[in-house]
């Protein structure tokens, strides 16, 4: 009798993940990335973050949401990278992070340093584009068409409401008319007067640029690159349809490997894959498809059944307190994504 009990605990054992006492708890994804529930930052840490084979969850700048806490403790990951200053996370958010993993921090003073830094860490030189770093479809554009954003500010004011003030030393002052509120103090190089318009380009980064997306970028010497007749053809019929609250869509369109367009963008006869208008759920659902994605492919590459290895996948993870029921990843593009990966 006891040793049918023995063969028994056996035979369950080989069906779960061996845990050793006093191992650390092994790690769903080893990179998870935090950012604050605005776009720039998020976006900033996409490229990035697939290159890692990685997770981006957001979550407010001065507290940490517990449906994102849960997750990452979920997952429980080597690493945390902050993306964004104490300004974009906090410091408390920061501590209460290190109690699931080592935390790192990458910022600069403003979204333009804090990409910059980004962009230092991956391998995309010849396809870096300039973008506005306030305008999220800019960014989406370029992305979609597999280049990478850095940004810059660029403001364009009425000269009626603006008076400048050109000094010796090679700055450039622009108050309000009306208020006689200082603007900023520019370089002359990077004030332009055109006609009926007053551009000012401000916070570039420091790196060798060439191309840009967007026309007034261009007057500052950038050459204007054309996005225009591209293709967005996808594989499942599927594509990853974001908007401001919804950036770690971009995220998931890469590993997927997907078209990914800005919401008012949608190609024609394509169905869609849409997200909580919400910055910080739309991240949790993305984070929670790529974990299924992933583990799912590692079963399947055992057993050679798709829709078991799903199912087995989403029980594995739904036992360690992953909210699998999220998941939203059409099986077509699950089955394209397996076909393309034996290809």
């Amino acid at each position: 009798m006891e040793w049918k009990y023995i063969i028994i605990f056996l035979l369950l054992l080989n069906g779960v993940e061996a845990l050793v006492i006093g191992e650390e708890k092994p790690s769903l994804v080893d990179t998870v990335f935090v950012t604050n529930n605005r776009w720039p930052d998020c976006i900033a840490a996409t490229d990035y973050g697939y290159e890692v084979d990685g997770v981006i969850l957001q979550t407010y700048s001065n507290y940490l949401d517990p449906s994102v806490e849960s997750l990452i403790e979920g997952i429980a990951p080597k690493r945390i990278v902050i993306v964004g200053g104490p300004l974009a996370v906090s410091y408390s958010v920061e501590e209460r992070l290190k109690k699931y993993g080592d935390v790192v921090r990458v910022w600069g003073p403003t979204r333009v340093e804090t990409r910059e830094e980004i962009l230092k860490m991956i391998e995309r030189e010849e396809r870096i584009v300039l973008v506005n770093g306030s305008n999220f479809k800019d960014a989406v554009d370029v992305i979609s068409r597999d280049y990478a954003p850095a940004y810059c500010f660029i403001n364009v004011y009425d000269p009626y409401q603006v008076m400048r003030v050109y000094r010796d030393d090679g700055i450039v002052e622009l108050y309000y008319v009306k208020n006689r509120r200082l603007i900023g103090k520019y370089p002359r190089r990077y004030v332009l007067e055109l006609p009926g318009k007053i551009v000012v380009l401000s916070r570039c980064p420091d790196m060798d640029i060439e191309f840009t997306n967007n026309q007034y970028i261009a007057k500052f010497g950038y050459k204007l690159i054309d996005l225009g007749n591209t293709s967005f053809n996808s594989p499942c019929g599927y594509t990853v349809v974001v908007n401001e609250n919804t950036p770690s869509g971009v995220l998931l369109s890469k590993y997927l490997d997907i078209p990914v367009v800005y919401n008012s963008e949608i190609p024609r006869g394509d169905k869609v894959i849409k997200f909580e208008n919400d910055p910080i759920n739309s991240s949790i659902t993305v984070t929670v498809d790529i974990l299924v994605l992933k583990r799912t492919v590692e079963l399947y590459k055992r057993n050679r059944d798709l829709k078991q290895s799903l199912y087995e996948a989403k029980t594995q993870l739904w036992s360690k307190n992953i909210p699998v029921e999220r998941y939203n990843i059409p099986y077509s593009c699950l089955e394209k994504y397996i076909e393309k990966m034996e290809y």
